[in-house]
C-alpha cells in the first residue's frame, strides 16, 4: 500500500511540474516582445551574425583594395617595359591578362556588370594606349582607395570597364 501511494505522489508531482512548464512556455508565447534600443542588434545570435556579416564585408573590400594596387603596379609595369622595348613582350601579354582579370574582380566586388558600353576615344596608337592604360589603372586605384565598403561607387565600375576594354583594344592594335 505504501508503494501505491509513493507511486501515486510521484506521479502527481510529475503532473504538476508538467502543468507549470506548460503554463510557463504559454506565458512566454502570448508575452509581446521586448521592444529593442535604437541601435540594438537584437537577440545574440543576430548580433553574431550581423558582426560576421561586417567582417566578410571589410574584408572583401581590402581585397578590393588590394587588388587596386596590384592592378595599378601592373599598369606601370606594363608602360616601363613597353618604353624601354618600344613593343610589348610576351610577358607583358600575361600581364594584361592578369589586369584583366583584377579589373574584372574589382567591378564584379563594386557591383558592375559585364554589360559594358564601348569607348570611342580609346587611342588607336599601342603607345598612347599603353600610356592611358597606365593612368587608368592609377585612377581605378584612386577610386578603390576612396571609396568605402558601404558605397557603390560608379567610379569604380566605370574605371575598371575602361581598363577591360582598353586592354581589349590594345590586344587588337597591330604592333610596329
Amino acid at each position: 500500500m505504501t508503494r501505491v501511494l509513493v507511486l501515486a505522489s510521484l506521479l502527481l508531482a510529475a503532473l504538476a511540474v508538467s502543468a507549470r512548464a506548460q503554463a510557463t512556455h504559454d506565458a512566454q508565447m502570448s508575452a509581446p516582445p521586448v521592444p529593442q534600443k535604437q541601435g540594438d542588434l537584437g537577440t545574440p545570435t543576430e548580433e553574431m551574425l550581423r558582426r560576421a556579416e561586417i567582417k566578410r564585408d571589410e574584408e572583401s573590400h581590402e581585397e578590393m583594395v588590394e587588388r587596386s594596387d596590384e592592378a595599378a603596379q601592373i599598369g606601370e609595369e606594363i608602360l616601363d617595359s613597353f618604353n624601354k622595348h618600344k613593343a610589348l613582350t610576351a610577358d607583358d601579354y600575361k600581364k594584361l591578362e592578369r589586369l584583366e582579370k583584377l579589373a574584372r574582380k574589382i567591378r564584379g566586388s563594386a557591383g558592375g556588370s559585364d554589360k559594358v558600353e564601348v569607348t570611342e576615344d580609346a587611342p588607336s596608337k599601342i603607345g598612347a594606349a599603353v600610356e592611358r592604360l597606365a593612368e587608368l589603372s592609377g585612377l581605378l586605384k584612386k577610386s578603390v582607395a576612396k571609396t568605402s565598403r558601404l558605397v557603390i561607387s560608379a567610379a569604380v565600375i566605370k574605371n575598371s570597364s575602361d581598363v577591360i576594354e582598353l586592354i581589349k583594344r590594345i590586344r587588337s592594335i597591330k604592333q610596329p
